[in-house]
C-alpha cells in the first residue's frame, strides 16, 4: 500500500502485483543441416524461461528468397523437416510456440536457404555467421560458412529485415564481406547473402541474422 499526503489531505492506494511474464526466449531457436533438396533440417527449441512447465509447438515455413511471402508448410510441425522439390530456390523458416501457465510467445529462427537442387554439386553445409557488435558505427563481418566443395569466389550482399529476420531488402552499396551499422538499422535484423561459385556453379545462402540496437 502507498499513502500519499499533500497538505491536510492524504490518499492511500494498493499497488498491483505485476503480471507474471509470458515465456521469454533468452536464446532463440536455430536451424542446422545441409540446405539442399532431400536433406533434413533440424530445429532447436532455444532457451526459454517461464512460469512452471513450458510446452512447445513447432512450425516450418517456406518463404521467398527475400524472406517474404512466408507460408506454413502443411504437416511440418516437428523439430525436423526434409526439404522437398518445392523448396528449391526458397528460404526456410522455423518457429517455436512456447506456452506456460501465464501465456504464450513465439520465437523465430534465422532463415536458411535458398535451398539448392538435389543434383547440385554446390550447397551449404554450415550457415554463414556474422561477427561483431550490431550497434551504431560498429563493423560487422560475415564468414562464408562451409560448402560441399571449396568455392573459387564469393560475392556478398547485406540485407535489412524486420526484427524477426523476415521481409528483407538490400542495403544500397553493401556488397562486401564487411558492413558498418548505421542509424537506419536500429531495431532491424541484419543478414548477409553469401554467393559462392565453384566449377561454374553459383549458389547463394543467407547468414544467421543479428539484430541491430
Amino acid at each position: 500500500m502507498v499513502k500519499a499526503t499533500a497538505g491536510a489531505n492524504s490518499q492511500s492506494a494498493w499497488s498491483t502485483r505485476p503480471a507474471p511474464p509470458i515465456p521469454l526466449a533468452s536464446a532463440l531457436p536455430t536451424i542446422a543441416g545441409v540446405v539442399q533438396q532431400g536433406k533434413q533440417l533440424t530445429g532447436s527449441t532455444g532457451t526459454w524461461t517461464g512460469s512452471g512447465t513450458i510446452q512447445y509447438a513447432y512450425q516450418w515455413f517456406r518463404c521467398d528468397a527475400a524472406g517474404a511471402h512466408c507460408k506454413s508448410i502443411h504437416g511440418a510441425t516437428k523439430p525436423t523437416y526434409t526439404q522437398v522439390p518445392k523448396d528449391v530456390g526458397a528460404t526456410i523458416g522455423f518457429a517455436v510456440h512456447a506456452t506456460d501457465a501465464a501465456g504464450a510467445n513465439t520465437g523465430y529462427a534465422s532463415l536458411v536457404g535458398p535451398v539448392a537442387a538435389a543434383g547440385s554439386p554446390l550447397y551449404s553445409t554450415a550457415q554463414p555467421t556474422i561477427s561483431g557488435t550490431a550497434t551504431l558505427g560498429q563493423a560487422l563481418q560475415v564468414a562464408p560458412g562451409s560448402w560441399s566443395q571449396a568455392p573459387t569466389a564469393f560475392g556478398y550482399r547485406w540485407l535489412r529485415c524486420n526484427a524477426n529476420g523476415r521481409l528483407c531488402a538490400p542495403i544500397a552499396g553493401a556488397t562486401a564481406a564487411g558492413y558498418t551499422v548505421t542509424a537506419a538499422d536500429s531495431g532491424h535484423a541484419l543478414l548477409a547473402v553469401v554467393q559462392a561459385t565453384a566449377g561454374g556453379v553459383t549458389q547463394p545462402i543467407v547468414s544467421v541474422a543479428v539484430v541491430a540496437h
